[in-house]
């Protein structure tokens, strides 16, 4: 049966997915090469599992026509069918089995695929793919376990009458072996219909990939020839494949080790221990499972860790452009707001001085506010500025850092302010904390300037600096008798922007406290305010100290 030409290769609207490599395929040699695989992957299932002696039956062809199904859309199913109806029939009759009896198995084969690929399209994993240990086993439960135990109980209520002792000797294992290759099978098969054979190229030359390849044959057969428990070993070259290769080398790994578990146990050179009842054999299969899934699921863990290092790698480049982007749009708006500024400050400032005296009260008072508002424009700017340095900042290199002579430095930036209020500023020794010079003194500055500034009209501002060291930190507090804040307040005073007062009260940007908070954290420290017994505020900074 060959398909026409213009059959739709691809899903329909309710099934829109990201184009895999499979969905991309033209059907009119998809369906053929699929109808061949299923045929291959058949006669290899039957000559391993039809030895004399053989324990075993492991089916590996379904996993490759339900990952075909579930990348093509419903309207491709019955060219699909039909191709792996005819490779399955195919098969049987080559082996040698009667057409009625070859035939008889392809109905069941042709519902256990059906619905497994419907399964997966339900649960979306044709689209997203095996990207975690979880997908992996949803996708063996749904592709593996549930269509064969279906599948199964069909062939039994259509083919078990002739086969004898139906459920030991059909429905058993059916499910064994329909779970060990989806288990083998599946979990390949999905990645390259997504991915297409590029995968598999790359393991074709990859030196650790043969060298692994030789190492889980080769300790496979050694082991089950040898030694006791020898699935056990099976299962280690299957682990170093899930930590040094691809996922799709794990993958293929574990199909490579199935197949010659298979081979073993066929052959006889892998001898499972007495079976005194035919339902026993599902403990070999549990085996080979336990074999064969760690390796996978170590892999897929593997595989998603590394994915989201790289999204989180990809995410954080993209942040850090467009940080730079902003910090470069605010250095370019600042610049230009500044250039207007300074000519109404400038020219404000010229008429304050010449025509200040042939102006009304009113009008003076209309002048000095505009001046003030450029003013406080000009604060916000040089805020702004800092703040987005800060931000964008990396961590500096630390060195010791002399906080007393930071506190005199900044005494002497702000001797205008401190002699006006008449501040009180009572010192004990800092000593030496491990940071950048520079932007630690903008911590005391800030944080001198708020003591100095939120304080009631009248009080003469009292501010109190203390420090000690507290295991690897040195701990300042600098405590004042302005306002206080209330606790409930406290978690929000580092925030940019937010102020608990007015501008008409207490001039400011607030973006003070942010900056400081941002320093304090990019040293490695913490910064936290509590209300101060008597009143006021008591701030606490936690920096690296410098041992003796």
């Amino acid at each position: 049966m060959t398909p026409p030409a213009g059959a739709d290769d691809t899903a329909g609207p309710a099934d829109a997915a990201p184009a895999a490599w499979l969905s991309q395929q033209p059907l009119r040699w998809l369906a053929p090469a699929l109808g061949l695989a299923h045929a291959l992957a058949a006669l290899l299932s039957l000559e391993l599992s039809r030895q004399p002696g053989s324990v075993a039956a492991i089916w590996y062809a379904n996993a490759l026509a339900v990952a075909a199904l579930a990348h093509r859309g419903p309207r491709d199913w019955p060219w699909l069918l039909a191709a792996v109806a005819l490779g399955n029939a195919a098969a049987n009759a080559a082996w040698g089995d009667q057409p009625l009896v070859a035939l008889s198995f392809v109905p069941p084969n042709l519902l256990e695929i059906a619905l497994a690929a419907a399964l997966l399209r339900r649960a979306g994993l044709h689209a997203s793919g095996i990207a975690s240990a979880g997908a992996l086993g949803m996708a063996l439960l749904l592709g593996g376990l549930l269509p064969s135990c279906v599948a199964a109980t069909a062939a039994l209520f259509t083919v078990g009458a002739s086969v004898e002792n139906g459920f030991t000797g059909l429905w058993l294992p059916w499910v064994e072996g329909g779970v060990i290759g989806s288990l083998s099978v599946l979990p390949l098969a999905l990645l390259v219909a997504r991915e297409g054979p590029r995968p598999l190229r790359a393991l074709a030359v990859s030196v650790p990939a043969w060298a692994l390849a030789c190492a889980a044959v080769g300790a496979t057969l050694l082991a089950a020839a040898l030694l006791p428990f020898s699935l056990v070993y099976a299962t280690l070259p299957l682990l170093a494949a899930a930590a040094v290769l691809p996922v799709a080398g794990a993958y293929l790994l574990t199909l490579l080790v199935s197949v010659t578990l298979a081979a073993a146990l066929g052959t006889g050179l892998l001898v499972p221990p007495p079976l005194s009842a035919a339902w026993q054999q599902l403990f070999v299969y549990l085996a080979v499972a336990a074999a064969l899934l760690p390796g996978q699921l170590l892999a897929t863990t593997l595989h998603e860790l590394r994915r989201s290092r790289e999204r989180l790698a990809q995410r954080t480049q993209a942040l850090r452009r467009a940080n730079e982007g902003l910090e470069q749009f605010v250095h370019f708006s600042a610049h230009d707001l500044r250039e207007p500024l300074n000519t109404i400050a400038g020219f404000g400032g010229l008429l304050q001085e010449d025509a200040a005296a042939r102006l009304d009260e009113g009008s003076r008072r209309h002048l000095a506010l505009m001046l003030q508002g450029t003013q406080r424009m000009r604060t916000l700017l040089d805020d702004m500025l800092q703040y987005v340095r800060v931000q964008q900042g990396e961590p500096p290199p630390l060195q010791p850092v002399d906080l007393d002579a930071l506190l005199q430095a900044v005494r002497e930036a702000l001797a205008q302010r401190l002699a006006q209020t008449g501040a009180r500023i009572d010192a004990a020794p800092l000593g030496r904390v491990l940071g950048h010079p520079a932007m630690l003194q903008l911590v005391l500055q800030n944080l001198l300037s708020n003591a100095v500034k939120f304080v009631e009209p009248g009080r003469v501002p009292d501010v109190s600096l203390r420090a000690f060291d507290d295991g690897p930190m040195r701990v300042l507090r600098v405590q004042d008798n302005g306002i206080g804040i209330d606790p409930e307040a406290a978690a929000r005073l580092f925030q940019p922007f937010h102020r608990l007062h007015t501008r008409r009260r207490y001039e400011g940007t607030g973006l003070g406290l942010a900056i400081t908070r941002r320093i304090v954290e990019l040293h490695g420290g913490r910064i936290e305010v509590q209300p101060a017994p008597g009143g006021g505020s008591c701030f606490t900074l936690r920096l690296p100290r410098v041992d003796a």
